[in-house]
């Protein structure tokens, strides 16, 4: 068995406390973010930020770059500002290259609404639907009806499908 080496990083002079894992980590549990979400979420295993939240970081931080950054968004990044709309619908351009055009078009607003929508009556309206779009394209399929931890026989299956079986 490889033994794994891991050393203890406090925050020093210049570290903020959200750039502590082992803080942000424990600070996500008090929030009620049980370690099964976030390790759904990370793709890093329950017993590895078991670890992390002990305080025993790996020597190599690539592996918990994302993870610092999912917590971070989790914590600090919440949608009370204008900029957090405006932040998933330019990353629904820049990622998935999903014109503003079709975005105005979902939300049932012209491109110039969209593009001030901090200002217009529909802001609610158009906020929402670029979070559902958001989440849409990101969806993970590991978690979708057939491939997700809580799978049920027959799930996204028609009736007819089964009876020919």
């Amino acid at each position: 068995m490889k033994k794994r080496t891991f050393i203890e990083v406090k925050p020093g002079p210049g570290m903020r406390e959200i750039d502590d894992l082992p803080v942000l980590l424990k600070r996500c549990m008090d929030a009620g973010f049980p370690l099964t979400a976030i390790s759904r979420a990370t793709k890093l295993p329950e017993s590895e930020l078991q670890e992390y939240l002990n305080g025993n970081l790996p020597l190599d931080f690539s592996r918990t770059e994302y993870l610092n950054i999912f917590l971070i968004l989790l914590l600090h990044e919440k949608p009370v500002s204008d900029t957090y709309y405006r932040g998933l619908m330019d990353e629904l351009t820049r990622v998935f290259d999903i014109p503003n055009e079709t975005i105005a078009r979902y939300a049932g607003v012209s491109v110039d609404e969209l593009n001030a929508f901090e200002n217009s009556d529909k802001r609610e309206q158009i906020e929402r639907c670029i979070a559902h779009l958001f989440v849409t394209f990101i969806r993970d399929p590991r978690f979708t009806c057939e491939n997700g931890p809580w799978v049920i026989t027959g799930c996204g299956e028609s009736e007819e499908k089964e009876k020919n079986q």
